[in-house]
């Protein structure tokens, strides 16, 4: 599933994104990247409050996660902020569109078992997670510095809420 899903998006970046000025989205693609890295090197394999389960074609769930971090996640954020609409109007319905994907994206690998959720975390704050993704992208393109701030404080909220041990000594 997650092979199939990278295909197409690297398809989509082919044929829509914005192949010249690649090097002005890659920040905000490193943001989502050491984002995903720094939620695995906290939970550890100890402490998942969403997990990601080996697929059908892939080796094992390690492997799933890095298609995800360094194929899916990359390729998302590129495209969508190398179509990202100026007029106000439309980028609501921009960033709509592109957290009804993910939310469509989550559910489907949430019915075939390939996310499962621990620890309290479960569907709904998936879907709200999913709904904050996009407008914390782009924030973080416009404003990186302001951006990392929401981010902490998002995550310092995520990890008292969910009382998530941090890493030991």
């Amino acid at each position: 599933m997650r092979l199939l899903l990278s295909a197409i998006f690297i398809l989509a970046c082919w044929r829509w994104g914005n192949i010249k000025n690649w090097k002005q989205y890659y920040p905000t693609i490193l943001y989502s990247v050491v984002l995903q890295l720094l939620y695995r090197f906290f939970v550890d394999g100890d402490y998942f409050l969403w997990k990601v389960e080996e697929d059908y074609f892939l080796l094992n769930e390690t492997f799933s996660f890095l298609i995800i971090t360094f194929v899916i996640f990359p390729c998302s954020v590129f495209l969508f902020l190398s179509r990202y609409p100026e007029p106000w109007m439309k980028q609501i319905l921009y960033l709509a569109g592109w957290g009804a994907l993910s939310v469509i994206i989550e559910t489907v690998m949430f019915l075939m078992e390939r996310v499962t959720y621990h620890n309290g975390w479960n569907y709904w704050w998936s879907m709200a997670f999913d709904l904050t993704m996009y407008p914390m992208i782009r924030f973080h393109d416009v404003k990186p510095i302001s951006a990392w701030i929401v981010t902490f404080l998002l995550t310092a909220f995520y990890v008292i809420f969910f009382h998530v041990p941090l890493p030991g000594n």
